[in-house]
C-alpha cells in the first residue's frame, strides 16, 4: 500500500546521497542550511498513485509545500549529506481518495499546524510536529509524539474530542484495518501520503550530486543489484539497470537541462524495491553567485521556462524472499504519475 518503503539508494550509483560538485573547479561554497518548494506543475491534481490497484490518490499541490533542510558535512571531501528536513507549518495539501470501494473515498486537506521535522539520519518518520486532516464534516489532529528518537507515535483526536495514542505502527497499520473508525484510517493514509510524497523529494534531491557524470551526450548506464537466484514471477531478468541521459548538446552541465531517467528491472537489495519506466527532470536550476557560493538548485520552473519532476507509469514493487524465493504481492505495487517541482535555494 502507500506504505510501502520504496526509497531507492541515494546518488543511483551506489553513493550515500547528498550534493557532489566537480572538483575540476573550486567547489562551490554550500550553506549549511536551504530552504525548499515543492510545487505543483499544472491546475488541479499533481501526483496519481496507484496503489496496488485497490485504490487512487490524487494529490494537489496547491499552496507550495515549504520547509528548509540543514546538511551535514561528510568525510569526503567537496560533499554534505541531508541531515534534517523541516516543514513549515502553513504547508498544504489536497488529496482526493478514489476506487477505494470503501467509505476512504472522497477528498482531504492535510494542513501542517506545527512545523514537522524528520531527521533523515535516523529515520523517515516525523520526529516532532502537528498536522489536520480536513474534509467538509470532520478534523482529525495528528501530534507526533516520542519517548525518544527510537520511540515515536502519533495521538490522535476528532473535532478537538480526547487525544487517543498509538504507536506509530499501530498509526501505519490503521489504514488497512477495516475494523477501525473511517477517521482513523483516514488519517493514517494522510501520514502515508504526506511520508510519500518526501521520500520522492529527496531521492530526487539526493540525485542532484550525480548530475556531474552526466557531461557528455552520453546515457550513463548503471547496473542495478542482482537477485541472489531466480527473480520474482513475471521478472525477466536477475540483473536489471538505470540509465541516465542529459538531453541536448554541448558536454557542461547547464541550467535549463532537461534528463532522463529510466529504469529496466531495476531491483535494489537495500530496500527490496523493483523499480521500473521512467522519469524525467525537466529545466535544471543552478546559481552560483559572485563569491562562489551555491545560492539555488533544483528542477523546476524558471525565467518563464516550465520545469519539475515528471513521472512515466513510474512502478514500484516491494519484493519478498523466503527461503531464498523471491515474490512480488500485487497490493505492493505503486504506479506513479504526474509529477511536482522541487527547488532548494539559500534562507
Amino acid at each position: 500500500m502507500l506504505g510501502i518503503s520504496a526509497v531507492l539508494p541515494t546518488g543511483c550509483g551506489g553513493d550515500d546521497g547528498g550534493m557532489v560538485f566537480d572538483t575540476s573547479n573550486p567547489p562551490p561554497i554550500i550553506l549549511p542550511t536551504y530552504n525548499f518548494e515543492i510545487g505543483g506543475l499544472s491546475q488541479g491534481p499533481d501526483l496519481f498513485v496507484d496503489a496496488g490497484g485497490q485504490f487512487e490518490v490524487a494529490v494537489d499541490f496547491g499552496d507550495t509545500l515549504r520547509g528548509s533542510t540543514d546538511l551535514l558535512p561528510d568525510s569526503v571531501p567537496n560533499r554534505v549529506l541531508f541531515d534534517r528536513y523541516t516543514t513549515d507549518a502553513g504547508s498544504t495539501m489536497d488529496v482526493t481518495v478514489s476506487r477505494s470501494q470503501t467509505t476512504l473515498d472522497g477528498s482531504f486537506t492535510i494542513n501542517v499546524t506545527s512545523d514537522m521535522y524528520t531527521f533523515l539520519a535516523i529515520t523517515t518518520r516525523p520526529t516532532e510536529g502537528t498536522f489536520e486532516v480536513v474534509t467538509p464534516t470532520e478534523t482529525v489532529t495528528v501530534t507526533v509524539t516520542t519517548a525518544d528518537l527510537f520511540a515515536l507515535g502519533v495521538e490522535m483526536s476528532l473535532n478537538g474530542g480526547a487525544g487517543v495514542p498509538f504507536t506509530w505502527q499501530e498509526y501505519e497499520d490503521l489504514l488497512d484495518d477495516p475494523q477501525a473508525d473511517t477517521w482513523q484510517r483516514r488519517a493514517s493514509l494522510a501520514g502515508a501520503v504526506y511520508a510519500f510524497v518526501f521520500e520522492r523529494v529527496f531521492e530526487f534531491a539526493d540525485l542532484l550530486d550525480e548530475l556531474e557524470i552526466t557531461e557528455s551526450i552520453d546515457p550513463v548506464v548503471m547496473p542495478c543489484d542482482m537477485f541472489p537466484g531466480a527473480p520474482p514471477a513475471g521478472v525477466a531478468i536477475a540483473q536489471g539497470e538505470n540509465v541516465l541521459t542529459r538531453l541536448g548538446s554541448g558536454e557542461d552541465l547547464m541550467p535549463g537541462d532537461v534528463f532522463d531517467w529510466t529504469f529496466t528491472e531495476c531491483w535494489f537489495a537495500d530496500s527490496n524495491v523493483l523499480v521500473n519506466n521512467s522519469v524525467q527532470l525537466q529545466n535544471y536550476i543552478e546559481v552560483i553567485d559572485e563569491s562562489n557560493t551555491l545560492r539555488r538548485i533544483g528542477f523546476g520552473p524558471n525565467d518563464n521556462v516550465a520545469g519539475g519532476i515528471v513521472f512515466f507509469d513510474w512502478r514500484l514493487a516491494e519484493t519478498q524472499e523466503n527461503n531464498g524465493v523471491y515474490t512480488i504481492d500485487p497490493a505492493d505495487i505503486i504506479e506513479v504519475d504526474g509529477g511536482f517541482s522541487m527547488v532548494f535555494s539559500w534562507p
